[in-house]
């Protein structure tokens, strides 16, 4: 038989099925093996190890090791005061904005995050005129949706949806401009992420989940946010979400064991996102609202506590 021709996983696996010895009747699955024993993973994680995306066998040390280094590429708060043209006002109209754009392209949720994060970071590192400040939101969410997307808006689109006050150019050297800012830095950690790992581990409903995902993206439209770190923001919507719920545990034994937080390190963040989620009814910045008021996100936004 002429098997030369057989190169795929599938049929090298055939193969093995054929050849095997009739003494090895253990069925392995996807990630079951001595490391499981081992770390002796949540439940969530058991269920996750099963899938090559989410590692769960390694999450514990995945989320560990981002508890670490996840202010490493973080704007400090205070950074605007060394601008001259552009206030704590504008960058709200801003976000305002880039949320719209993001929600009309269908984007990522990290790729938000990600792109007010970079932002943040190039005016934390240069002074930006006021007239750029929007060109600057536009080429940082191109970079934003390179790293994170798997189509990204075209340069004839991005210049469109600012009325062609930009050129294709002008988007192109601003990008070149943010990425030797950051030193082509952009891998991050944002407050996306950690509440995934948090929601998973207490096994969250949808409903829930999108109410904690509104208040983050809440935080992103307040500067003053930039105190919290991004697991600080993740971890208080669901201390704040919890507890809107009434739930017997703001702060879970899990999610203390799974983080370096405690319930007394969260309540001022919780109380500064619930002052903002009680707030975004009347807000001059509207675009979170219709967003997190559409039957995809359960509504949430349109929920009176």
């Amino acid at each position: 038989m002429n098997l030369s021709g057989c190169y795929s996983l599938e049929n090298k696996e055939n193969l093995y099925q054929v050849l095997k010895p009739a003494s090895a009747s253990t069925h392995r699955t996807f990630g079951q093996d001595i490391t499981n024993l081992i770390l002796r993973p949540h439940d969530s994680d058991k269920i996750d190890s099963q899938d090559p995306q989410r590692l769960g066998y390694y999450a514990h040390e995945i989320f560990a090791y981002l508890h670490k280094v996840e202010n490493n590429f973080q704007a400090n708060f205070g950074y605007l005061k060394a601008q001259f043209e552009i206030n704590e006002s504008m960058r709200s109209i801003l976000i305002d904005w880039v949320i719209e754009v993001h929600l009309k392209f269908k984007l990522m949720p990290e790729t938000l995050f990600l792109t007010v994060n970079i932002i943040d970071r190039f005016c934390e590192a240069a002074i930006v005129s006021r007239h750029n400040y929007q060109l600057l939101a536009i080429s940082a969410l191109l970079i934003a949706c390179k790293y994170e997307e798997i189509t990204v808006p075209d340069i004839k689109s991005l210049s469109f949806i600012s009325d062609h006050t930009y050129s294709q150019k002008e988007i192109l050297a601003m990008e070149g401009s943010i990425l030797r800012a950051l030193h082509f830095n952009v891998t991050v950690t944002t407050p996306f992420r950690f509440l995934e790992r948090y929601a998973r581990l207490i096994h969250m409903d949808n409903l829930a989940f999108n109410l904690a995902h509104y208040t983050i993206e809440l935080s992103l439209m307040d500067y003053k946010m930039l105190k919290y770190s991004p697991s600080q923001i993740a971890a208080s919507s669901i201390y704040l979400t919890n507890k809107l719920y009434n739930n017997d545990s703001a702060w879970p034994q899990i999610l203390i064991e799974e983080s370096p937080y405690n319930d007394t390190d969260l309540r001022a963040c919780a109380k500064e996102l619930c002052l903002n989620l009680q707030g975004s009814r009347q807000s001059p910045f509207q675009a979170l609202f219709k967003k997190f008021s559409l039957p995809r996100f359960c509504e949430v936004a349109k929920m009176v506590f």
